[in-house]
């Protein structure tokens, strides 16, 4: 039952809840008139009753200072005539019968009784009877209209909120909507608004999408680092060749792929050597090591060229390669860790240089613990640096998000 309700619209479930909030607050209420209205009877048709009894036992009395029980008859008959009393008895002090008018009948009979009272000494007892058949049947009708009352509360209760949840629930599904990658737009979605937003938050890589920020201290210079090294070769035949204003656009695609996979990252990206950038990651961040970070940004790099070109008339080559450094990037106020990492620069630029068709790694990478467990390397020619084949399972799916996201991202207007 639970997990049915759970399956239901958003909008349902709001209106059931406060639906269900309203009735029981309204049958609390209803419980208490009924209580009340109890009471309230049972206190007037005791103070009615007593009052009836004390009134014929005063008329009883007088006529037994005489001795006239003939009087006493009349008396007691044109009381039941009169009032509300269905049945009138006087009895002496011995408990017997002196006389008696009208009859019972009916479910809800009430008695009361008054002392009879010659002078100052007590001679007897009245005893009336009064049906409350009448009365409780009053009271059940007005219980009966706050019962219905209350339903119909709620059935107001539970219109309104279901209009507000849909509109909520519409709300919800258009922000799902947005956030949705391609691949999961025709996949069957659950019927709660809540459920399918979760989904789509799911399947988002949240992670590595999350925010850095860049601000504190700068210990992260004298942080060991690695830098991802990408030599632009296609540029290099095209400077001579396109027109500035084509230059511009293709170097302008060159940076939106390279930013868009280096801000998954935290990268940092600058202009290294001629036809060359380099993007340093330092630390460990939530998506991983330095060296994990540095690969899967290459890879991002390497499969977005691949697609973007099957849009263009122009190549978008680029060499990659990824070197770890003991220290980091370096700053305005320290140049000494820029100076530093030149060698490892050079040792960069000379692996590209070869052209390699494929990310290459450095011995430092390969032995990265994130890397070694996360992906897969390859022996290469070129030296000790190693070739990166693929990435783990959830890694790869992982990527694939961040590629699909990127391609939509520069496919944009």
């Amino acid at each position: 039952m639970i997990s049915r309700i759970q399956n239901l619209k958003l909008g349902q479930q709001l209106a059931l809840v406060a639906a269900l909030c309203c009735l029981f607050v309204s049958l609390s209420l209803v419980l208490l008139a009924t209580s009340s209205s109890q009471h309230l009877l049972q206190s007037q048709q005791a103070e009615h009753g007593n009052a009836l009894a004390r009134q014929i036992a005063g008329r009883v009395g007088t006529a037994l200072e005489t001795g006239d029980l003939l009087s006493v008859a009349a008396s007691l008959q044109r009381f039941v005539a009169s009032s509300p009393a269905q049945q009138v008895t006087v009895y002496d002090v011995e408990g017997k019968a002196l006389g008696q008018a009208g009859s019972t009948s009916g479910e809800n009979l009430r008695q009361y009784r008054a002392p009879v009272r010659v002078a100052s000494d007590v001679a007897g007892e009245v005893v009336i009877t009064l049906n409350a058949d009448s009365a409780q049947a009053a009271r059940w009708r007005f219980l009966l209209s706050l019962l219905g009352l209350a339903i119909l509360l709620s059935a107001a209760v539970y219109g309104i909120t279901l209009h507000l949840g849909q509109r909520l629930g519409k709300q919800l599904l258009g922000l799902g909507r947005k956030i949705a990658l391609e691949e999961n737009r025709g996949q069957p979605r659950p019927a709660n608004e809540l459920q399918s937003l979760a989904g789509d938050i799911d399947a988002l890589p949240m992670d590595l999408l999350r925010p850095r920020s860049g601000s504190g201290a700068r210990d992260e210079n004298y942080d060991s680092s690695a830098i991802l090294y990408l030599h632009l070769a296609s540029l290099t035949e095209y400077v001579d060749t396109l027109d500035e204003e084509s230059l511009h656009r293709y170097t302008d695609r060159l940076h939106q792929v390279v930013y868009a996979a280096a801000g998954f990252y935290g990268g940092r990206i600058q202009v290294m050597r001629q036809f060359g950038l380099a993007i340093f990651f330092t630390g460990q961040g939530s998506a991983g090591s330095a060296a994990f970070r540095a690969a899967s940004c290459a890879w991002l790099v390497q499969s977005v060229c691949r697609e973007v070109e099957k849009t263009m008339s122009l190549s978008l080559g680029i060499n990659m390669a990824v070197a770890h450094s003991e220290l980091g990037l370096g700053d305005e106020a320290d140049i000494y860790p820029g100076l530093y990492m030149q060698h490892t620069l050079d040792e960069l630029l000379a692996v590209c240089a070869s052209l390699p068709p494929r990310v290459m790694l450095s011995p430092g990478i390969v032995d990265d613990v994130d890397v070694n467990g996360r992906l897969e390397a390859q022996p290469s020619e070129l030296g000790n640096y190693s070739i990166l084949e693929s990435f783990e399972g959830p890694y790869a799916d992982l990527l694939e998000r961040q590629l699909q996201l990127i391609l939509r991202k520069i496919a944009g207007p």
